[in-house]
């Protein structure tokens, strides 16, 4: 008897590879600052809820990543319960060494297809909030 030898071809490597696994853990802390930022703007949860878009993963919201490290999301949101009547656009960078956000527009529904917001100074600015300390989990 002769031993068998299998040849296995190496799998392509995958262009979806997530090294996060579910979903990119920058992008989801980002992502939840512009949705928190917008909640705190519009007068809290009780006042305020955005879109589903804003919840689950972050990789389906809407937003547009800018190309220095910041992502800006454009989203609607409203009273709970209720049909959406405002807009936000909400500029994040995560980054924890230079963490920004800030309210670009924050205001009633535009219409489709309008230019891009003019730019606004902060409805509320405040800091990003303190990024957990993992070496004392």
């Amino acid at each position: 008897m002769s031993p068998v030898v299998a040849q296995l071809s190496p799998a392509p490597p995958s262009q979806t590879f997530n090294p996060f696994g579910v979903d990119n853990p920058v992008l989801q802390r980002a992502r939840n600052w512009a949705r928190q930022a917008a909640e705190r703007a519009n007068g809290g949860l009780s006042r305020y809820r955005a879109e589903e878009s804003m919840f689950g993963p972050a990789s389906q919201s809407p937003f547009v990543e800018n190309g220095d490290g910041s992502f800006t999301f454009r989203f609607l949101g409203g009273p709970p319960a209720a049909p959406p009547t405002i807009e936000s656009v909400v500029t994040v960078n995560p980054d924890s060494a230079n963490p920004m956000i800030r309210i670009d527009y924050n205001g009633p529904i535009q219409a489709q297809g309008a230019d891009s917001p003019p730019r606004m100074d902060p409805v509320d600015p405040m800091p990003a909030p303190e990024l957990p300390n993992i070496s004392t989990w």
